[in-house]
């Protein structure tokens, strides 16, 4: 057996194209989003409300986009460089041997100088009477009055409101007339049914038939609810969405409520170089168009896409972070419409934890004869307003045993300590998510053992108010039914962390907002390694 010290050698050995067009020079910058889910605000609202969240509620993306880890300077001359990373050590679930390839991007940008074009904004609101319920109507409406307030003067809005029908609450003007847009959105009354796609037709209309280059252009989309009115298929609204975005018009999605088509956000967003956001609260309605309005709003770059090919010797795993990956076992590719410069610049969050920027993470599978090299990786991208692409390509090599499991988790960068902790602890969440109530208990304890002793080791505060997620899960489990004399590796699929990539759903055949037992011998997890000894310290969770 070769050393069981792991070391990683990223070589940037090609690029095509031009790495500096139109980039500022290296240093400082920023982390990068790929758009899609933004956050867990639908979870932890679930959560909030003593219930059980199901699997859809759990986004690995907007997961990972409430973490903020710091990636190396950007040194590959470009607007975006590719910074992979590698941990290998055990599962938190099973303690078995994982080796993980990380993947994300970050910028030269600096977030604190970002400046964007103008922007004509199209914001569409649903105000069918579900908006009634709780509140809603009123939250988005705080929302909007601050997205008002932060427009910029060289910024248009036009303000389209739906139910049955389709309304013009204000339309574009030649300048922004804040007093004329805080009056239409203070009139909008929850009535009627739920007609998304004429909603969101109109939003892109519009904008009319020019679209100058000079300006970003935008649709703000909100809902709470199912289409029911007009086409309600799914398919048939993103597919009339897409050929509008063709036209370079942005797409970011917001949902509210309880019962909002969260596969329909999502997928609109992903599919429209756009975010996803939920608004659980006014305060996050708040958060969302001030502090996000800038980094959501104009891409950095455009056309963007990620190849891995896996080294002879390593198959590539399960895929998480993203929808848009195509994977197979030695290769995968990712198309992207836009990315975003991520909103986050330290480790402290403020007031939400959104805007940390998008990670993917994919599992390695070794063989006993591995190469030395674990795989090549080639970022390709075009900038706004022109028609060249920059390419730049990266490989990953070690000098280690691939099927020796270290003593201490190997980590290629001092930023793979929370990386490691976070995607850890997703595997746990998405355990429990697809788990009877008492199996999901068992799973989460195993999870929060393992994070608490490796946050005592290595303290991150992202990692805290996760483990203070976990502890509300743990609540509501026991609260519903879970019992906590469950043995761990007797659930279904305990022992099976990582999906194929051909990956469609387990049908576990229940309802996941209700209890239902898990039978298995008593007893805990005998796996667990122990990372250290300490208590852990709890603060206060950070809310939106």
């Amino acid at each position: 057996m070769r050393s069981s010290l792991f070391s990683l050698l990223v070589v940037v050995t090609a690029a095509c194209g031009s790495q500096d067009a139109g980039a500022p020079e290296p240093g400082g910058g920023g982390g990068v989003s790929f758009g899609g889910a933004q956050d867990m605000g639908e979870f932890r609202a679930i959560l909030d409300r003593g219930e059980l969240p199901g699997p859809d509620s759990l986004d690995a993306n907007g997961f990972f986009n409430e973490h903020y880890s710091a990636a190396p300077a950007p040194t590959c001359g470009g607007l975006l460089c590719l910074t992979p990373g590698l941990s290998v050590g055990r599962d938190w679930l099973t303690g078995k041997h994982q080796a993980t390839l990380q993947i994300a991007v970050n910028t030269t940008v600096d977030p604190a100088s970002y400046e964007r074009l103008p922007m004509d904004l199209v914001v569409v609101v649903d105000h069918s009477g579900s908006m009634a319920q709780d509140g809603r109507l009123e939250k988005v409406k705080v929302g909007l009055h601050t997205l008002v307030d932060n427009l910029e003067d060289g910024d248009r809005m036009a303000l389209i409101a739906f139910d049955d029908l389709v309304t013009y609450e204000a339309r574009f003007e030649a300048e922004l007339d804040r007093a004329f847009l805080h009056e239409r959105i203070d009139a909008l009354r929850p009535r009627g049914g739920t007609n998304i796609h004429d909603g969101l037709q109109a939003g892109f209309d519009a904008f009319g038939e020019s679209l100058p280059n000079e300006r970003q252009h935008r649709v703000i989309f909100l809902s709470d609810g199912l289409a029911t009115v007009g086409v309600t298929s799914r398919y048939e609204i993103i597919g009339m969405a897409r050929e509008q975005i063709m036209r370079g018009i942005g797409l970011t999605t917001i949902g509210v409520g309880n019962s909002f088509d969260v596969e329909l956000m999502r997928g609109l967003a992903e599919h429209g170089a756009g975010n996803y956001y939920f608004l659980e609260d006014g305060s996050a309605a708040s958060e969302v168009f001030s502090e996000e309005l800038d980094y959501f709003m104009t891409p950095l770059a455009l056309d963007v896409s990620i190849v891995a090919s896996a080294s002879s010797g390593w198959t590539f795993g399960e895929v998480v972070g993203t929808r848009l990956w195509n994977a197979q076992p030695e290769q995968g590719v990712m198309n992207i419409p836009a990315v975003f410069l991520a909103s986050r610049t330290s480790q402290e969050p403020g007031e939400g934890r959104r805007g940390g920027g998008s990670m993917i993470f994919i599992h390695l599978e070794p063989t006993a004869d591995a190469n030395a090299n674990i795989a090549e990786l080639t970022l390709t991208y075009r900038l706004p307003g022109t028609a060249e692409y920059v390419s730049q390509t990266v490989t990953l090599d070690y000098a280690a045993d691939p099927l020796e499991t270290p003593a201490e988790p190997h980590l290629s960068g001092a930023e793979m300590a929370e990386r490691y902790a976070m995607y850890n602890l997703f595997l746990g969440l998405r355990f429990a998510t697809q788990s009877s109530a008492s199996c999901a208990a068992a799973g989460l304890e195993a999870t929060r053992r393992n994070a608490s002793l490796w946050n005592e080791r290595h303290p991150d505060p992202d990692i805290t108010a996760d483990l203070e997620l976990v502890d509300q899960y743990l609540d509501n489990l026991y609260a519903l039914g879970a019992t906590a004399d469950v043995d761990l590796a007797s659930c279904p699929h305990a022992d099976e962390p990582y999906w194929p990539n051909d990956y469609e759903g387990y049908d576990y055949g229940y309802d996941h907002y209700h209890h239902y037992g898990c039978s298995a011998a008593g007893g805990s997890a005998g796996w667990l390694v122990l990372l250290g000894a300490a208590a852990l310290v709890v603060v206060r969770r950070r809310r939106r």
